[in-house]
């Protein structure tokens, strides 16, 4: 447009140059110095055009380039934003779950702090363990036939009597009991540790002692596998209740030596019948046959007095 108008002035001048011939006389020599003049200002006109229109391509050309960086950084933009959308809705779904999961946590620690309360509320040194092997002074040995040391109205014995009504589910239950009571002394003193013996008292139908040594890992029922029928046999295992006397001795051993330690009187802590790991009042244990009742049920008699110990 800036060129269309830059020829018409042109034109007009001319024009009017001829206009001012027929008004005027001019000479030849002014008419060519128009003529001139006014190619002359035709040339600059052009390159007053040119020089413009270079300078519009460059301006053109920097705002291309400026465009072209506008649409990286556009893209740019978009794509972080793509990204920022992204990492928001993973933190959405991050904030969901920590809500489930700090839900679940709650209720888990509400349920453990409801059972350390109510764990709280339990005494164990309240549970019961009565032992009776009080018969009465000066009674006769044929008056203290048939009768059995008793841990909680629980007969505590070598082997099955018919004949007093001793089957294998009290015997059972009894010999479970003395295993718990062993078990609580135990808690009570939890420096003790036995390096061989291990008794596990809640076990059914009977209590169970593992015995570890060089040789290997045994493990040794405290009564029957099966509470009903005649199979097997009608005492308890020998190897089990000397394993239970051996860890007997040595917690009393330990509690004697805690007692001395601490000050206490080695005779009136010491248990009514001298014990070692194989031997009870002076009774050793590894000598008795299977078959010797009256040993054992003496044996056993001496451990119910030294467990009520």
């Amino acid at each position: 447009e800036e060129r269309s108008s830059s020829i018409r002035k042109i034109l007009s001048r001319i024009v009017n140059l001829n206009n001012a011939e027929t008004n005027m006389i001019v000479s030849d020599g002014d008419e060519d110095s128009a003529i001139l003049w006014a190619i002359d200002s035709f040339h600059l006109e052009l390159e007053a055009l040119a020089s413009a229109f270079h300078d519009q391509e460059e301006e053109l050309r920097i705002l291309q380039s400026l465009m072209q960086d506008q649409i990286i950084r556009s893209k740019s933009i978009s794509e972080e934003e793509d990204r920022a959308m992204e990492a928001l809705n993973a933190l959405e779904i991050d904030t969901h779950t920590f809500g489930e999961e700090s839900h679940l946590v709650t209720k888990q620690c509400s349920d453990v702090m409801d059972e350390i309360d109510a764990l709280s509320k339990v005494k164990l040194t309240s549970i019961p363990f009565h032992i009776d092997v009080d018969w009465g002074e000066g009674m006769r040995s044929s008056q203290m036939a048939g009768r059995y040391p008793t841990i909680n109205n629980l007969r505590l014995a070598y082997r099955v009597n018919q004949k007093a009504g001793v089957g294998r589910k009290e015997i059972c239950a009894a010999w479970n009991q003395a295993a718990q009571l062993i078990t609580f002394t135990c808690g009570l003193h939890p420096s003790f540790s036995s390096s061989n013996v291990r008794i596990i008292p809640l076990s059914y139908p009977c209590a169970k002692i593992v015995a570890t040594f060089p040789e290997g890992q045994s493990v040794h029922n405290l009564g029957w596998e099966t509470l009903d029928g005649e199979d097997g046999s009608p005492h308890v295992p020998s190897i089990s209740i000397t394993l239970f006397l051996a860890l007997l001795s040595e917690l009393s051993d330990h509690i004697i030596s805690s007692s001395e330690r601490n000050g206490g009187s080695t005779e009136s802590s010491s248990p009514p019948f001298p014990m070692t790991t194989t031997s009870i009042d002076s009774v050793d244990v590894t000598c008795l046959g299977d078959t010797d009742t009256a040993s054992w049920s003496s044996v056993v008699f001496c451990i119910s007095v030294n467990l009520r110990w």
